[in-house]
């Protein structure tokens, strides 16, 4: 799946609307999955998809290839109309990450600890910083992707990246710091 490849089907399905289906086909499980890691919400994740791919194919004819990737288009549009549900529904749903797979009983509850200590320490930053976080470590996006699907330069968005992990480092101690305290009764 390169770019060459979706930019051969953009061309086919600016001509034709049918031709729509092989780039929804190709992109519909990624933007769902991470529609529903911001949202944790699979009817909103649904709508979302949807409203992402109406528009996606609404705007296709105007989309020209000023080096961003097709999937990264697609993203900024999934990552808008998240932001609009959010403003509309004013939810703020809490973020799932990641289950883990099949191993031991004792690895799957230390995982889940680090998953739940992880999701809490989320939990408060703030929706940008979380939102490049997913981006960049769970969806993989390369930073170019990520910048323009935030509405930023590569530079800046490293800059953000940099202040999202020191925040997100921070409460981290922070939440440790406490269930230390909490264990040993202080």
């Amino acid at each position: 799946m390169t770019d060459n490849d979706d930019e051969s089907l953009v061309r086919q399905a600016q001509c034709d609307s049918l031709a729509f289906a092989s780039l929804y086909d190709r992109y519909v499980d990624r933007i769902y999955a991470y529609v529903l890691r911001c949202t944790n919400d699979h009817a909103v994740a649904q709508d979302v998809t949807s409203a992402t791919f109406e528009k996606a194919l609404l705007h296709l004819r105007r989309y020209r290839w000023q080096g961003q990737s097709f999937c990264a288009w697609l993203y900024r549009i999934a990552h808008n109309e998240t932001i609009a549900i959010h403003r509309k529904q004013k939810i703020l749903a809490p973020l799932w990450l990641w289950r883990p797979d099949e191993v031991s009983a004792e690895q799957e509850i230390e995982s889940r600890q680090k998953v739940n200590e992880l999701q809490e320490v989320l939990d408060f930053l703030p929706d940008s910083d979380r939102e490049i976080l997913i981006l960049r470590f769970y969806e993989d996006l390369s930073n170019a992707e990520i910048a323009t699907i935030m509405g930023c330069s590569v530079h800046t968005l490293y800059v953000r990246t940099h202040r999202a992990l020191n925040r997100l480092r921070k409460e981290l101690e922070r939440v440790r710091s406490a269930s230390r305290e909490a264990f040993n009764g202080e």
